[in-house]
């Protein structure tokens, strides 16, 4: 199953911009952005993500079968996933399609960028694949799962705050915009855990997995 699409990721937006109180006319536009950006990133972040090699298995030969026994790691990134420069340029076009010009656009963008940037990041060094990878002729046979737990809301609102506050952005709203970026960002990395799978064909050898692998 696909990472959240970016319609998806704006009808969340939506909710959390209008539980925080944040209604103005703007406020469907930032949550289309948002959902724009999100989609976008995750969507890169699935297609750079790898599972490094290493994760303990128990496949005897002659047959090489039997699972793997113990989780594995994400590779971080910037190799594993993308970082805030290469997200500030997507977050930029975002806030343009949406017609979000102001003074602060720059700013925005850079504080999407950090916080999405800073989300993955915790999200590969949280998650991990989970043992129980079948393995037949020195290779995983079967898709594998991911488990928890994906960075929570409460732990990412300190820091998008954190990254507005860097940039400049000290409106009465700007606590509660960084409250609602940080749920939708929370939401979208605890459904990548249920959604993405670990793609078969890692090479192993009786002891480990011997080969990195990827995420579909």
């Amino acid at each position: 199953m696909p990472a959240p699409s970016s319609s998806e990721i704006e009808n969340k937006a939506n909710s959390a911009l209008d539980a925080a109180g944040i209604r103005g006319a703007n406020a469907p536009d930032l949550a289309g952005a948002l959902g724009q950006l999100l989609g976008q990133s995750l969507t890169l972040f699935v297609s750079m993500a790898m599972v490094l090699p290493g994760i303990p298995a128990a496949a005897p030969p002659p047959a090489g079968s039997g699972s793997t026994t113990g989780p594995g790691m994400l590779l971080p990134p910037p190799a594993g996933g993308p970082g805030p420069a290469q997200l500030e340029p997507l977050a930029l076009g975002a806030l343009s399609s949406k017609r979000l010009n102001g003074k602060g656009k720059a700013a925005l963008a850079k504080v999407l960028a950090q916080s999405i940037g800073q989300a993955l990041l915790l999200f590969t060094a949280q998650v991990k694949v989970a043992p129980g990878l079948a393995i037949a002729g020195f290779a995983t046979a079967a898709p594998g799962m991911l488990m928890g737990p994906a960075p929570a809301g409460p732990v990412l609102r300190p820091l998008v705050l954190g990254f507005a506050q860097a940039q400049g952005l000290r409106g009465r709203d700007v606590p509660d915009l960084a409250g609602a970026i940080a749920d939708v960002l929370a939401w979208a990395l605890g459904e990548l855990i249920t959604r993405l799978k670990v793609t078969p064909g890692i090479a192993s050898t009786p002891a480990a997995t011997a080969a990195p692998g990827r995420l579909m």
